[in-house]
Parts: structure tokens; sequence; C-alpha cells
């Protein structure tokens, strides 16, 4: 009972202090959420709207809709995969370029408070059992 009670105050407290800074910016709830994703994401892999869909546990039609909100403020675009037409990659528009760094420097400063005197060795351990954890949960 007490680690669950736990992660859900980190969690609130994180939620809480991501949603100022986004708000601070013009962006609300899941769509900032959605744009945080994106930005980590696509450092490493090309991201997809199926990807966001199973990432936030959205419908279809639920991932369509904010991902079409994202496109009329003008922070995300699709582009047609070379290879296939029919997967679009979602990547960010000029516009959000003008805001990633206060989207970057959020997600960094709670990395570093989530982090703070926890060794690399324990970090890659609580992954490995957390990653363990929600294989186990869906």
């Amino acid at each position: 009972m007490e680690t669950g009670k736990v992660i859900n105050k980190i969690s609130n407290r994180l939620r809480r202090r991501s949603k100022k800074i986004q708000e601070s910016i013009g962006i609300s709830g899941a769509k900032g959420n959605i744009l945080n994703y994106i930005l980590v994401e696509s450092e490493n892999h090309p991201v997809y709207q199926k990807e966001i869909e199973e990432e936030f546990g959205l419908r279809p039609s639920t991932a369509t809709e904010t991902l079409k909100n994202l496109e009329q403020a003008e922070l995300i675009c699709r582009v047609p995969e070379s290879e296939d037409g029919r997967y679009k990659k979602i990547v960010f528009t000029e516009q959000a370029r003008k805001i990633e760094h206060i989207l970057r420097k959020e997600i960094t400063e709670s990395e570093e408070l989530l982090l703070q005197g926890i060794t690399e060795e324990e970090r890659k351990e609580f992954l490995r059992i957390a990653e363990k954890m929600l294989r186990n949960l869906e």
C-alpha cells in the first residue's frame, strides 16, 4: 500500500509541475504530454500515430483528434513515409521548435529531480524492474 501511495504522489506532483510549464506556453494536458513524447522519442526513431495510441492508451479516433489539434496549432505535421505513403511520421514544425527548449528543459529538470541521489547502476536496475512491471500490467 505504501509504495503505491508514494508513486501516486510523485506522479501527481510531476504532472502538476509539467502542466504549469505547458500552460505558460499555451499548451494543455494531453497535447503537452504528446508533444513531450514526440520530442523525446523522435530523437531515437520516427514517431507514428499508432505508437502514440499505445503509449497513452488512446483510441484511434481520440489520437487522431488530438494530433489534428496539434496540426491546426502548427506544432506538428505528418509527413508520408517514402516507402509507404500510408504511414505518416509525426514531426515538429518550426513553430514547435520555438518552444522546444522550454519542453526539453521541463523534461530534463523532472528527470534530474527523480534521479537525485540514485546511482547509474540503481537507475538501470529500476528501469529493468519498471519495464517488467509494465509488461505485467498489460
